[in-house]
C-alpha cells in the first residue's frame, strides 16, 4: 500500500510570510473624495465649523499652519460633540495630490464618509 499523506495544502502553506494589509489613507482619501461629501480648504472649512457642525472628521496636513492649529482646536472646544481631527502624515502637497487636485490642501473636513474606511482612523 502507498503511504498517505497526512498534511492538506492549507497546512503546507508558510503563514509566517503572509503580510498584514496595512491601512493606506491615500487610497481612502480618493474613495470619499469619489463616494462621500468632503470640503477643503482653510476658509470654507472654519465658515462651515463656525456655522454648522457638520463634519465627522477633519483632515490636517502635517505642515498644517500653527495658527490654523489654534483655531481648530478653539472651535472644536466650544462644539458639545467635539470632532476627530487626525493630521496626516504628509505635506499639503501630498494631502492635494491624493484628493486628485494639483494644488496645496492643508484641511478637509469630511461630511459623508461615503464607501470609504476612513471612520476606522478613530479608533487608532
Amino acid at each position: 500500500m502507498a503511504k498517505r499523506k497526512d498534511k492538506t495544502i492549507a497546512e503546507k502553506v508558510d503563514l509566517s510570510r503572509k503580510k498584514t494589509k496595512e491601512f493606506d489613507v491615500d487610497t481612502n482619501l480618493k474613495v470619499v473624495y469619489k463616494t462621500g461629501k468632503i470640503i477643503y480648504g482653510k476658509n470654507q472649512v472654519l465658515k462651515k465649523l463656525k456655522r454648522e457642525n457638520l463634519f465627522k472628521m477633519l483632515i490636517v496636513s502635517e505642515n498644517c499652519p500653527a495658527e490654523l492649529m489654534s483655531q481648530l482646536n478653539h472651535y472644536n472646544s466650544l462644539l458639545s460633540n467635539q470632532i476627530f481631527i487626525y493630521k496626516y502624515k504628509g505635506s499639503s502637497w501630498d494631502l492635494g495630490l491624493a484628493c486628485a487636485k494639483p494644488y496645496m490642501i492643508s484641511i478637509i473636513g469630511i461630511i459623508d464618509f461615503g464607501d470609504s474606511d476612513l471612520i476606522t482612523l478613530k479608533n487608532k
